[in-house]
């Protein structure tokens, strides 16, 4: 199944068709007239997870991270479709 390609690989295709997924509901729910409400919604709205802050400090390093955010929409989901389709065709 893996086609005799690496672990890492094929995280980062998850992640390049997740990242593709959002962006392109995120530009659609932009273009779309302020009176579609529904569809906005649909679009751009979803599930977001978030940790935060965290950080730690020793004498010779320091390290502060005030959130790290992860957004999950539907196009999330068609973007990591559409990615596994195309490794099929290609």
């Amino acid at each position: 199944m893996l086609h005799g390609r690496s672990t890492s690989f094929w995280i980062f295709i998850a992640l390049a068709g997740m990242i593709t997924g959002t962006v392109f509901g995120e530009a659609i729910s932009v273009v779309l007239p302020d009176n579609s409400v529904a569809l906005k919604q649909f679009f751009s709205g979803g599930a977001e997870f978030s940790i935060g802050p965290l950080g730690f400090d020793i004498h010779i390093l320091r390290f502060h991270l005030t959130e790290i955010a992860v957004k999950l929409n539907i196009m999330t989901f068609a973007g990591l479709l559409a990615v596994g389709v195309l490794y099929k065709w290609f």
